[in-house]
C-alpha cells in the first residue's frame, strides 16, 4: 500500500471516529436540558432526567458526557445502556415577541386581573422580547389602583414563565377607566361586618361596624353591635373581618 493511500485511509479513519464520539446539534424547547434531548431513543425503564440548564432562547453550548453522567450519578441512575456521544451541542429554540404580540396576549390575563368595574382603554408593551416558544404569559401583576373615578395611567408587568419558571418580566403601560362602583371602598364607613375572633381552635363571630373606609387587607376599628367594644381587625374581604391584638 502506498504512503499516500496509507494516509488517505488513516484520515478516513481518524474522521469516522470524531463523528461517532460527537452527536449532531440538538434542538430543546425546555428551560432544562433532558437526557431524551440528548440521546436519539430514550429506553422506557430510564427516568427522563434533568441534565442542566438549556441555553438561552436562540443560543446553544456543548453538553459534554461527563455532565450527562453526573446528573445520572446524582439521581442514582445507570446509563450503561445507553451510548452517550462525547459531547453534544444544544441550541435553545426561540420565539420573538413583538410589543403588539405581548399587549395582545397579555389583555385576556389582565382582564381577569382587575377589578369589577375598570375597564382597559389602552394596554402597551414597552419593549420587545425572545423566549422559548413554550413560554406563555402566566401572570399580569397590575400596582394597587386608587379608588378614583375617572382615567388612571399606571403601568403593570407581564410575567412570561417556561417550565414553571418566570423567565421575562415585560412593563406594560395601562390607560384605565375607574368607574363610579370602582372607585367605593372596599368597606365604607358605617358599614356592617362579621367581626371573627379566634382563641385556639374556637371561633367566634359577631356584627360589628366599620368606623372608617377600608380596603381588604388593611386593619381598621370596628364596634362590636351587641357590646359597643371597639376592637381592631384585620379585612379578610368586605364582609368579614378578623380581631388582631
Amino acid at each position: 500500500m502506498s504512503m499516500r493511500i496509507r494516509a488517505s485511509f488513516a484520515f478516513a479513519l481518524l474522521c469516522a471516529t470524531t463523528w461517532a464520539s460527537a452527536d449532531d446539534g440538538r434542538l430543546v424547547h425546555g428551560a432544562q436540558v433532558h437526557l431524551s434531548d440528548l440521546v436519539g431513543e430514550l429506553p422506557a425503564e430510564l427516568p427522563d432526567l434533568e441534565i442542566g440548564a438549556a441555553p438561552p432562547p436562540g443560543s446553544s453550548r456543548t453538553i459534554a458526557k461527563s455532565e450527562i453522567q453526573d446528573a445520572a450519578s446524582k439521581s442514582g441512575v445507570s446509563l450503561k445502556q445507553l451510548r452517550l456521544p462525547t459531547t453534544v451541542r444544544v441550541t435553545s429554540a426561540a420565539r420573538r415577541w413583538n410589543t403588539e404580540e405581548l399587549a395582545s396576549a397579555a389583555t385576556p390575563v389582565l382582564l381577569a386581573t382587575l377589578p369589577t368595574g375598570i375597564n382597559v382603554k389602552r394596554a402597551r408593551a414597552t419593549t420587545k422580547v425572545v423566549t422559548s416558544p413554550s413560554a406563555t404569559i402566566t401572570a399580569v401583576r397590575v400596582p394597587k389602583l386608587p379608588r378614583r373615578e375617572g382615567e388612571y395611567l399606571t403601568t403593570a408587568t407581564i410575567e412570561l414563565s417556561n417550565d414553571g419558571q418566570i423567565v421575562a418580566r415585560i412593563p406594560l403601560s395601562l390607560t384605565l377607566e375607574i368607574s363610579a362602583s370602582a372607585a367605593l371602598p372596599a368597606v365604607g364607613k358605617g358599614s356592617r361586618v362579621q367581626l371573627m375572633i379566634e382563641s385556639g381552635p374556637a371561633r367566634i363571630t359577631a356584627t360589628a361596624v366599620a368606623l372608617s373606609d377600608g380596603e381588604v387587607g388593611d386593619t381598621l376599628q370596628f364596634r362590636v353591635a351587641s357590646t359597643m367594644k371597639i376592637l381592631y381587625g384585620k379585612l379578610l374581604d368586605p364582609t368579614l373581618a378578623r380581631v388582631v391584638q
